[in-house]
């Protein structure tokens, strides 16, 4: 049987009252020094926005810009502040990204631009969001992930930006750590859902090939050249796009590494160290992140 538009809904539904927990669980903490709700484009509304959480302690001179996840149709940048303050407190500042979910109508390509800008706005006002420093690493978890990868390689290389139609300033990435993501975007388009779930998932375009193709991670994999992170887990039900993902890394001649968590707790599951940080499995993986930014950037 399949998935349909009312099964769609429904899960968008349930996801979105948990992350409404999330957010009273881990509200914004008033030992952190932050600037909210910053416009990336004019007429902005609430999507086209982003908030920055600035550093603790030793600062790195580094940003960590975070792209969030929600299965295109759902989620914001709010939900990951209780995620970002492991970075900020690790002296990262950490900014967290918005673009507009989907609505049945867009293409994922509008989500993607929207980023994009929002990534070449912070480019071009460093010391207008004082932030530390000029280096910069690109998160994303599941469909942030998504976005993270493709924006990184495209940022990173002007043959990829010139074929998604990007021009960005001349800053760069160090690297790149996506958790739980979606890696061969066709792949995501072959799911057992009805024509109208599907739409509703990744826009009127989900049966072209060839356009799937043109916005997924996996055709410019090749142009890969920072270090790449990739974090996913037992019950992750996207796990094999990162199983696919670390065997075509292997034999690259970049630093590159790979975390997979082996428990049987259906807590610790697609992008738990998003949706609670404070899990033993969670605290891992997160420190391991950190670890990885201090050894790319040094």
């Amino acid at each position: 049987m399949k998935i349909g538009l009312l099964s769609v809904m429904m899960i968008k539904s349930y996801c979105e009252r948990l992350n409404k927990k999330r957010r009273k669980l881990f509200p914004p903490h008033e030992n952190y020094e932050e600037r909210n709700d910053i416009p990336y484009k004019e007429n902005a509304d609430f999507y086209n926005q982003f908030d920055l959480i600035y550093g603790k302690g030793e600062k790195k001179g580094c940003c960590v810009i975070d792209i969030h996840g929600g299965s295109y149709i759902f989620g914001n940048r709010k939900e990951n502040f209780f995620f970002g303050t492991k970075f900020v407190e690790d002296g990262f500042d950490f900014i967290s990204v918005d673009y507009h979910p989907n609505d049945g109508h867009k293409d994922t390509k509008e989500q993607i631009d929207e980023c994009a800008e929002c990534i070449n706005y912070i480019f071009s006002h460093i010391k207008e969001l004082g932030l530390e420093g000029d280096k910069f690493v690109i998160t994303g978890d599941s469909a942030g992930g998504h976005f993270a990868l493709l924006l990184a390689l495209a940022i990173n290389n002007k043959d990829v930006a010139e074929k998604l139609g990007y021009c960005f300033n001349e800053n760069h990435v160090e690297a790149v750590l996506i958790n739980c993501p979606v890696y061969n975007f066709v792949s995501v388009g072959e799911t057992k859902m009805t024509k109208r779930g599907t739409t509703r998932l990744l826009g009127p375009r989900f049966k072209d090939k060839a356009y799937m193709s043109s916005i997924s991670p996996r055709a410019y994999l090749d142009t890969l050249s920072i270090p790449l992170f990739v974090s996913t887990c037992k019950n992750d039900f996207l796990r094999s796009e990162s199983l696919l993902l670390k065997q075509e890394m292997e034999g690259k001649n970049v630093p590159y590494q790979f975390v997979d968590i082996d428990c049987d707790d259906k807590r610790i599951g697609h992008v738990h160290n998003i949706t609670d940080p404070n899990e033993k499995e969670s605290i891992e993986v997160n420190q391991a992140m950190c670890e990885f930014i201090a050894k790319a950037i040094s």
